[in-house]
C-alpha cells in the first residue's frame, strides 16, 4: 500500500494556517544556541561501559564501606560482621554434613564389594 500524501493547502485557509506549520516555540533564554526542547540528535552515544572489579578492588571497596558504617553507626556495623561470621559457620558446618553423608554413603553402599547372594 502506497502511503498517501497530504495535499498542500492553497487559498484562503492555507494562508491563515501556513504560518502556524512553520513557526517553531523555543524555551530559551535570549543568547542561548539550543532550545531545551529540541529533538536530539538519532546517533546513539557509546555508553562507558566499566569494567567489573577484581577482587582486591572490591574488598578494598567493602573495607571503606565497613568504615564509613563504623564512623557512622559501630553497633549496625557490629551486627555487620556477627551476621557474616555466623553465614561463615553455617556454611562450613553445612560442607562438613555433606561430606560426612558422602563418606557414610560410601561405607555403605560400596560399589566395589560382590553381591551378597553370591
Amino acid at each position: 500500500m502506497a502511503k498517501k500524501r497530504k495535499k498542500p493547502l492553497n487559498g484562503l485557509i492555507g494562508k491563515f494556517l501556513q504560518p502556524w506549520k512553520s513557526q517553531r516555540v523555543s524555551l530559551t533564554k535570549a543568547g542561548k544556541n539550543l532550545a531545551p526542547l529540541r529533538k536530539k540528535s538519532t546517533k546513539k552515544t557509546a555508553k562507558k561501559v566499566e569494567k567489573p572489579l577484581s577482587s582486591r578492588e572490591r574488598q578494598a571497596k567493602e573495607i571503606q564501606t565497613m568504615v564509613k558504617i563504623e564512623q557512622q553507626n559501630p553497633e549496625r556495623l557490629a551486627r555487620i560482621i556477627a551476621g557474616m561470621l555466623q553465614e561463615i559457620r553455617i556454611q562450613e558446618e553445612n560442607e562438613k554434613l555433606k561430606f560426612e553423608r558422602l563418606i557414610w554413603d560410601k561405607v555403605e553402599n560400596p560399589r566395589n564389594d560382590p553381591d551378597p547372594e553370591e
